[in-house]
């Protein structure tokens, strides 16, 4: 199903994509992944859908292990690929992409604050992948609003925690720090602090976007609606685990708009909690019939987004002969061949 449905994208790739130069992280490890795999377009563009893969299967592998749902299948994954062929920009090569492993992560832990065993181990766990998807996509870092409701809804309160919880958020700022005041690079630090509120401008095909975006919101609805009729027959602890996950899609929501980037990149961390809700429609247990036609209708939109007028208009990336626009460095020592990243 990834293979068929992301078809498009592969017939079409394209270079990684960077918010402007303030993801500093990210561009130094785009580049690493460039030369690493021969500056191949395809080769790239196969990357990040092998990523989206990955994560599929990983947040799968949530659902069952925590019991999410009635009964252990692979829908979660399936719900993931399809919500993620929604927008194409979902599926190409970015610091939004490969930040959601860290969300995935994040999450994860979080849902397991309510063993008792390792808890300061998972709790400033979940503080360092807070910091190190900010570092990738910096109004991610709102996710440390998460951890207080994760920590309020699933442990009674302890100060010793909140205050581990706040360790691990800053440690992995605590080392960068440490290494960019050694390579006298510690402006690049300020750089990276860039946070805004910017939504996507013009409108290039409208009829796509409102389709893809009007079926995600019906999808987000229904599967509220099963949630909530299926919250009556679960456990109190899966309940609680459910409010996390609902809490983890609002402040996703927010933190997508708080961007400099530009396009839909911006809330690819709102599609972990998304998946988690809409995946209940597939549980319908009475009316299959329910379940087949909203499957058939995922698809047809995500075809239609995918293959019809063609390819929306994207700004070109940089050809291979010719330099990007002149940027200020800060420093030489860690400036990015930025030559065929694809810098929005």
């Amino acid at each position: 199903m990834a293979i068929f449905l992301k078809l498009a994208i592969l017939i079409h790739p394209e270079m990684a994509f960077a918010a402007g130069h303030s993801q500093v992280v990210w561009l130094k490890l785009a580049g690493f992944l460039e030369s690493f795999l021969g500056g191949s377009a395809f080769l790239i563009t196969f990357f990040a859908l092998v990523n989206l893969f990955g994560q599929a299967i990983f947040l799968n592998r949530i659902a069952n292990r925590h019991h999410l749902y009635p009964k252990a299948t692979y829908l979660p994954a399936l719900t993931y690929i399809l919500v993620t062929s929604l927008f194409k920009d979902w599926n190409y090569l970015s610091a939004e992409l490969i930040a959601n492993w860290l969300v995935l992560a994040m999450l994860s832990a979080m849902l397991q604050l309510y063993s008792p065993t390792d808890v300061r181990k998972q709790i400033f766990n979940i503080g360092c992948f807070i910091s190190l998807t900010a570092m990738l996509v910096f109004p991610n870092i709102l996710f440390v609003l998460l951890l207080l409701v994760a920590l309020g809804v699933l442990r009674p309160f302890k100060a010793s925690e909140w205050m581990v919880g706040l360790l691990g958020i800053i440690t992995p700022f605590y080392f960068l720090t440490g290494i960019l005041y050694l390579t006298d690079n510690l402006g690049l630090l300020r750089q990276m602090i860039v946070i805004g509120f910017k939504l996507p401008g013009r409108l290039q095909h409208p009829e796509i976007v409102g389709t893809a975006a009007g079926f995600l919101l019906l999808l987000l609805l229904v599967g509220t609606w099963y949630l909530n009729h299926f919250m009556s027959r679960m456990l109190f602890q899966n309940k609680k685990w459910w409010w996390v996950v609902v809490a983890s899609f609002l402040i996703s929501l927010l933190a997508g708009a708080f961007t400099v980037a530009r396009g839909y990149h911006q809330w690819m961390a709102m599609l972990v909690p998304v998946s988690f809700i809409v995946a209940n429609l597939w549980f319908e247990e009475r009316k299959k019939w329910i379940t087949t036609i909203f499957f058939y209708l995922f698809a047809a939109v995500v075809i239609f987004a995918q293959w019809y007028p063609g390819m929306p208009e994207r700004a070109s990336a940089p050809a291979s002969g010719k330099k990007p626009a002149p940027i200020t460095p800060h420093k030489t020592s860690l400036i990015i061949n930025c030559n065929r990243i694809h810098t929005i």
